[in-house]
Order: C-alpha cells, then structure tokens, then sequence
C-alpha cells in the first residue's frame, strides 16, 4: 500500500494551532470523527491526554487508520490489552512514542548485553526528571492524568528502556510524595524493581527540579550508562570509564524522533515491524498502574 501525504489535525484548543497549521498546510479539523472519516488519512497520530488514548486508538483502528501514539500507551493493563486487540483485529500497525529506543546509544547497548560483554547482570537504574511546572493550567497539572507526579510524562521513557533491556518485571515497591511543584500532583517518585530474570532495579522521577536523565546497567564483567541521546558510557573490570560519541551534532535528538515516525511509516506500509511489540505496550502499562498502585497504598505490586 502507498502512504497518503494529506496532512489533516486536530487540537483542543483550535485557536491556538491556527496560524501554525496555516504555514505548514495542515487542514486543521473541528472533530476527531473528520479524520477518521477521511478517506484520505491512512494514520492516525496521538498527542493527547493520557486518559484519552484508549478510546482513540479503538476509534482509529475500527476506521482502518494505523496507529501512532504518543506515552504513555494507557494507564493500566486491561485498557492496554483492549487497545492491542483492536489493532490487531483490524490489521493495523500500532506504535508507541519511546523514541529513545531509537537512539544510537541505546541500540549499541542493547547489542552490547545480549553479547554477553556486561556478563551477569546484576542491577539496572534509570531516573528521568524535569520541571513540570510549565505544566500549571495545561492537562498535565492533574492528578488524574499525571498518577504519581512525572511518572506518566517522564519517568515512563526510563521504565521503557529498562524493560527493553533488562526485561520483564515481576514486582514493584513505589513511592510518591509532593515537596515542591507548585500545583497539586506529586514530584518526588521512586520505584524498587525486581525482574523476572532476577535483576533488580530502580525507578526514579522528579517533576521539580533541573533535567536528569540516565539509564545504568551493571554486570559481573562492568556497567554502562546513558545520560544523554549521544553517549555510551562503558567501564569493564578495569574501572577505567570509556565515553563512546555516536553523534555529536546539535540536535542529537532528532534523529531517535525521525526515526520513531519513519519506523511507523514503515510499519504501516507493511515493510516493517514497529520494535516495539503490543506485548511490551502492555507490560509497560502493566508496570505503569502496578507503579501507582503501590504508590498509593504502600504495598508491593506483583505481576504474571
């Protein structure tokens, strides 16, 4: 199949996006049943509310449409499984907006542990933070759309590439509090993780403070590290840490983001499979609500 080049959207605020839309030939629409209603849009694109994407992706794929959506997939396991059906029984791609999959570092540690060169791994941590209170007055200031505080718009990139590289989690000890953001949702998460593998890990998040992010894992034979989207950071037995550039221009991030659209693209003309699995979308919304879960009532959450 070919790949439509019409370009329609949709906002919540349509004011807002008009000038914009207008420079950059975008038709933008008044409801979402206009674009899946259009013949001419192959895809489906999500960059909406938490709580919303469920419904949406349903919608989309009950219209034929492939889908792309931005993070979190869902807030919980069975709305998950149920957006992941209907994909499926509809034949259509579905992807999932983690784009540090697509990062050059995170590729070439991804090849480094399944080569055994970490050896027996022991530990993964991963902490991704921000100040999210630019978020005062948008959709995110909620708790209902933002459970235990930076989790679901930051902390859950770093849950992803924990699971893509040390794999399924069994069970999960959280802990959320609010110590300084300036409306009412949570900005202090931290998670202790046990995997099936018998790994540990931690989770970490804040939504009120300077930009943090890094994903460690440490084996029998070294650990290595990402902390930006260019380095890998790899320290073997012995102790010397080696920095490894894999792109040093400005915008290093672009590319895992190009690289997201392009793979869905793919993914939709049939001439690629999205690395992403729906079975990984749902552990991740799995872990996500197990995550909360534990947050709110203290106690360790368990899975499979």
């Amino acid at each position: 199949m070919s790949i439509s080049s019409s370009r329609q959207g949709l906002t919540r605020t349509k004011s807002k996006a008009e000038a914009f839309c207008s420079e950059q030939g975008i038709d933008l629409r008044d409801e979402y049943a206009e674009l899946l209603n259009d013949p001419t849009i192959d895809a489906i694109v999500l960059a909406t509310p938490h709580t919303q994407h469920e419904e949406q992706i349903i919608a989309a794929a009950k219209a034929g449409k492939h889908v792309f959506t931005e993070k979190p997939f869902t807030l919980d396991r069975p709305s998950a499984e149920r957006a992941v059906a209907a994909c499926k029984e509809a034949g259509v791609a579905l992807a999932l907006g983690h784009n540090r999959r697509f990062m050059e570092n995170t590729i070439a540690l991804k090849a480094m542990i399944e080569a055994g060169e970490l050896g027996t791994l022991m530990h993964i941590d991963g902490n991704q933070s921000s100040d999210l209170n630019v978020a005062a007055g948008a959709w995110r200031d909620s708790r209902e759309e933002s459970p235990a505080g930076g989790m679901t718009s930051l902390g859950v990139h770093a849950l992803d590439c924990i699971i893509h590289l040390a794999g399924k989690i069994s069970a999960i000890d959280a802990y959320s509090t609010r110590r300084a953001i300036g409306f009412d949702i949570d900005d202090t998460t931290a998670a202790l993780l046990r995997f099936e593998n018998g790994m540990t890990g931690t989770l970490v998040t804040m939504a009120s403070t300077a930009k943090i992010w890094h994903v460690r894992i440490a084996g029998s034979k070294g650990w290595a590290e990402m902390r930006d989207n260019k380095t890998l950071t790899v320290c073997k037995s012995d102790g010397n840490p080696e920095d490894i550039v894999f792109d040093d221009s400005p915008y290093p991030h672009m590319g895992s983001i190009t690289g997201e659209i392009e793979e869905f693209a793919l993914a939709a003309a049939g001439k690629a499979t999205y690395r992403i699995s729906p079975e990984e979308m749902v552990h991740n919304a799995e872990v996500l609500a197990g995550l909360i879960t534990s947050a709110e009532t203290g106690n360790r959450v368990t899975f499979g």
